[in-house]
């Protein structure tokens, strides 16, 4: 059987989504920096792997959704990974109910997966909405920086859904199914 690669994130609605979106076209024209978009939706990522079964994942992960409420994300600020490639992003605040979820998501993709993200493990996970990265040359990245040394985006907003992703290849990532939170 084929290894399918997918993931786990939460779509960015509203005022967050936009801004989210105007920032991936400044880092794209100003900082030649556009990766980030081979998923086209601003989001908030959980957990990814590596499984066999996509239609396994789909079934317990709308369980899952099934008994999540609609949850609060607030976001404060801008900051940055250094490894293991430059990244910046909005920075996420880790709520009581954020890692709770997170916990249940990465236990259900290491159930059913051969292998999960290391990065986005429960010790490793640093919640975060990512404005650039991978593509980012170091240069690009402390320009940036300084760029951005009084953006202090703020946003507090419910997130209503779940969904799984699937690549399709390197740079083509898809929602393959989407679960609201009721």
């Amino acid at each position: 059987m084929k290894l399918i690669k997918v993931g786990v994130v939460s779509i960015l609605e509203g005022d967050v989504y936009k801004e989210t979106k105007r920032m991936w076209r400044l880092f794209e024209r100003k900082y030649n920096s556009r990766v980030i978009q081979n998923f086209p939706h601003p989001h908030l990522s959980f957990q990814g792997g590596i499984c066999e079964d996509i239609k396994l994942i789909d079934v317990n992960l709308r369980k899952l959704s099934a008994s999540i409420k609609p949850f609060l994300i607030k976001i404060e600020g801008i900051n940055t990974f250094q490894k293991p490639d430059p990244a910046i992003f909005m920075e996420v605040v880790r709520t009581k109910t954020l890692p709770r979820i997170h916990k249940r998501v990465d236990s259900l993709l290491q159930k059913f997966c051969s292998q999960t993200f290391r990065l986005y493990s429960p010790q490793n996970w640093h919640p975060h909405v990512t404005l650039a990265c991978e593509d980012l040359i170091q240069s690009s990245f402390q320009e940036a920086k300084k760029d951005l040394e009084n953006y202090h985006p703020r946003y507090k907003f419910k997130v209503r859904n779940l969904c799984l992703v699937k690549w399709y290849d390197k740079d083509k990532i898809r929602i393959y199914k989407k679960y609201v939170l009721e």
